[in-house]
């Protein structure tokens, strides 16, 4: 396998159909949908405390105005009942799952998108317009949810999992000295190499869920020194690139260091404002380069994909006999 040419076709194919730049930012919300957040205690903590707030605990860092506002904001929140925290708390949850849901459609989209994208690009003529979104759009519609529902299935499959293995996997951990955890991240890559395969599968020789995993298992198995060489090129590629990209967000807390440093940890207005113009600055190009990496890294695995099955066996070829002139499928 040619695998310049799958890194170089892959980068003139995202930059000749730019619209995969917008699915590779819609895929990134599928991982923020596997992300969870939880409400803890401290509002009930805080409902059931009558705490006086000293000005002195932020005498260090703020101003006097500061200090009176945040003491009030505390103050306000220790006086709020506990069944209004248990309510927020509740609606927080439902809102939380109805989110994550919908991050998990919008990301779906994104990575069916630039897959089925990246494959019609590999198709056309290199004279040809770029693909539109409403092209990848139309194309995508018979594939959207059986991914969805496999992205879906796994989540509910690593949730309920987690609850039978967590403890085991917290013991072998500590029996390791967490050397084991180790262990588990070739599981992870695996795993996640699986479902990108799958999904492929599925969009690519348009196959049921259970019937795409039995392909991805194949196609990996068959090819495994090439698919983990892949692995390698794109994955350290991929951190270097992510480790470029989130280099501007390091300079985001320097102003609010200096502003402490130099009033001797008085104030840190000022440096705070900053910090956050340029955290507001910087994230929506770390967010759009995400997104262009995201893309690349999705065709680079879609070409991938389609050379694996077109230069071996697992491709559907026609033998013809001369002889009994038979054509015999493999």
């Amino acid at each position: 396998m040619d695998f310049g040419e799958i890194l170089s076709k892959a980068w003139k194919i995202i930059w000749k159909h730019k619209i995969l730049w917008v699915f590779g930012l819609l895929a990134g919300c599928g991982v923020a949908s596997s992300r969870g957040g939880g409400v803890g205690s401290g509002g009930t903590n805080a409902a059931q405390t009558n705490y006086q707030f000293s000005t002195g605990d932020f005498r260090s860092f703020l101003s006097p105005s500061a200090e009176r506002g945040v003491e009030d904001f505390f103050q306000f929140l220790a006086d709020i009942p506990v069944w209004v925290w248990i309510a927020i708390g509740l609606f927080l949850l439902v809102l939380g799952i109805v989110l994550s849901i919908l991050f998990l459609m919008v990301g779906i989209l994104g990575t069916t998108g630039v897959i089925k994208g990246a494959g019609m690009a590999d198709e056309t003529a290199p004279d040809a317009k770029p693909i539109s979104f409403g092209e990848i759009f139309k194309a995508i519609k018979p594939y959207y949810w059986k991914v969805f529902l496999l992205n879906l299935g796994l989540r509910i499959t690593g949730f309920v999992l987690s609850l039978f293995v967590a403890l085991p996997i917290i013991l072998f951990a500590v029996c390791t000295c967490f050397i084991g955890l180790f262990l588990l991240i070739p599981v992870g890559w695996f795993i996640n190499l699986m479902v990108n395969f799958t999904t492929i599968a599925i969009i690519e020789e348009e196959k049921g869920i259970f019937e795409g995993i039995s392909r991805a298992w194949q196609v990996i198995i068959h090819h495994l020194g090439n698919v983990i060489l892949m692995f390698l090129i794109l994955g350290i590629g991929q951190l270097i690139a992510s480790l470029v990209i989130g280099l501007p967000l390091i300079a985001v807390p320097v102003p609010l260091l200096i502003n402490l440093f130099v009033t001797g940890f008085r104030t840190a207005t000022v440096g705070l404002i900053v910090s956050i113009i340029l955290f507001l600055a910087f994230l929506p190009l770390a967010i759009f380069l995400s997104g262009v990496l995201r893309a690349y890294v999705l065709t680079s695995w879609t070409l991938t994909y389609r050379r694996l099955i077109g230069e071996s066996n697992l491709h559907p070829m026609v033998i013809s006999v001369e002889d009994d002139e038979v054509e015999t499928n493999i």
